[in-house]
């Protein structure tokens, strides 16, 4: 069982041989410091991106299609509809302040007609202060076989002042002012339908307008046949889970104007009507989606430029190979050439070699090339890990001629012993006794100074070596005719 889930354990950390003491795997300082300005790029991109999320300056996707809805959602609790009278002098006599022409408003409710209503003046003012006339908003809407139908519309009327439609202690004026009113040339209502819609960049509400023109004659009934048109938002801007929000407003007009005779409004509406402006619904409308960035867009931007600078990290890791394969080889070198380390090059601007020193003296620099050359490829052969099994089994025959198959079979029951209350008389074996008497002992004991005999780290230690006598050295001639101090 602990074998199966050793084999499914996909944590496993692998072991890696260390170059050196100091480090298992190379690192050079330029490496470094290109990792320090990828890393704080990344860093500043990345907060970069959240600030413009977080101020709303990255654009959403948005898109847009045709949609059938039931005004469920459609926000009317606003004053839509304005009119005023357009006085473009001073002198010019506002027939509504002047009780000349009166605006009611009427509606239709299941396709029967309400009563006619005064629309009272507000408090509201134009541009050139004329006074605002809102009517109440009243829309409702039925789906009759599969298809939305406005069951509620509006009817403003522009009609000739009558008493009825009045006040109390409110009169219509004199017909001499009603007739110089009509004397009086470009007499307009303007009718301002209000607008909202979503700012895309942060998904904020913002208000429009649009002004359309009703002209008054004595002689003509002028209709507006007014077709709102409005927009269905669907708004994704949840950080990372979350519902849409779905928003609707009225956001166009399509006007279709035309001029009639007084006698076929008056037949049609039962009033002297001079101006009539008919509002209704339309049925098909633009569904837009604004999808904001989420938490995995964010991350996906960040990402991609973050994948684009370490891809800077190949050519250094390629830089870091190169000078990995040069610092082992000079190593190696230095392992069976000692003096290599006294080598001295000097190089040109062109990175040409021109002076090789070697002991403060100064060789052919042809020679040391060719050294070199040859050295370089013998240390190569031997980061072989091939020629590193093969190097060990040619230690092993060389043994083997000197030393009996069962002498080395006795390697496998042998090891150094943890002496933590050594006895007395081994005291001397260490490396701070006296050689003679390490020579002359009768029993080879195995200490702590065995464990790293032959270690690179023992190599450092050469000031503190011990000096052999003589006559121990005449015996080991190989090592006396090949130091290197």
């Amino acid at each position: 069982m602990l074998n199966i889930l050793r084999t499914a354990d996909f944590f496993g950390a692998p072991f890696v041989q260390q170059i050196d003491p100091k480090q298992s795997i190379y690192k050079s300082a330029f490496g470094g410091l290109v990792t320090l300005l990828i890393c704080s790029a990344s860093l500043g991109y990345a907060i970069w991106v959240l600030y413009q999320w977080q101020n709303n300056q990255l654009s959403p996707k948005i898109s847009n299609s045709m949609y059938v809805s039931d005004f469920s959602l459609l926000d009317l609790n606003y004053d839509a509809i304005k009119l005023y009278y357009w006085r473009f002098g001073e002198n010019q006599i506002d027939p509504f302040e002047s009780k000349i022409l009166l605006p009611l408003v009427m509606y239709t409710t299941n396709f029967s007609f309400t009563e006619l209503q005064p629309i009272n003046v507000s408090n509201q003012t134009s541009f050139d202060e004329s006074k605002f006339y809102i009517p109440r908003m009243s829309l409702a809407f039925q789906n009759i076989s599969g298809e939305i139908f406005t069951t509620s519309e509006m009817y403003i009327q522009i009609v000739r002042c009558q008493e009825i439609y009045l006040k109390e202690n409110e009169k219509c004026a004199s017909d001499e002012l009603t007739e110089q009113f009509f004397q009086q040339p470009l007499n307009t209502i303007i009718v301002q339908v209000h607008y909202k819609q979503l700012n895309s960049r942060d998904g904020s509400e913002q208000n429009s307008l649009q002004e359309f023109y009703i002209q008054i004659e004595k002689q003509n009934c002028y209709t507006l046949n007014t077709f709102l048109q409005s927009n269905f938002y669907e708004v994704q801007d949840s950080f990372l889970f979350g519902f849409s929000r779905n928003l609707e407003y009225i956001n166009g007009a399509f006007i279709q104007p035309q001029t009639n005779s007084l006698e076929f409004c008056k037949q049609a509406y039962g009033n002297d009507v001079l101006g009539l402006i008919y509002i209704v619904m339309k049925g098909n409308q633009i569904k837009t989606i604004f999808e904001y960035p989420h938490a995995g867009d964010l991350l996906a931007n960040i990402g991609s430029i973050v994948s684009v600078l370490f891809m800077i990290k190949h050519v250094i890791i390629i830089f870091n190979e190169y000078y990995l394969n040069k610092k082992i080889l000079n190593e190696l070198i230095q392992f069976y050439y000692p003096e290599f380390k006294n080598i001295i090059i000097k190089r040109n601007w062109r990175f040409k070699m021109v002076k090789v020193l070697l002991n403060s003296y100064e060789v052919d620099v042809k020679e040391f090339k060719l050294f070199y050359k040859k050295v370089q490829t013998q240390m190569q052969t031997k980061l072989s890990y091939l020629n590193l099994l093969y190097e060990m089994s040619r230690i092993y025959f060389i043994i083997r001629s000197f030393k009996y198959r069962q002498e080395l079979k006795k390697a496998h029951q042998i090891g150094i012993k943890i002496n933590l209350s050594q006895p007395k008389e081994f005291i001397d074996s260490g490396p701070n006794s006296n050689w003679t008497n390490r020579v002359s002992s009768t029993i080879s004991y195995l200490n702590d100074e065995d464990a790293d005999l032959l270690s690179l780290s023992n190599k450092t230690l050469e000031q503190n070596q011990l000096q052999i006598p003589d006559e121990i050295c005449l015996e080991n001639d190989f090592y006396e005719s090949n130091k290197v101090l």
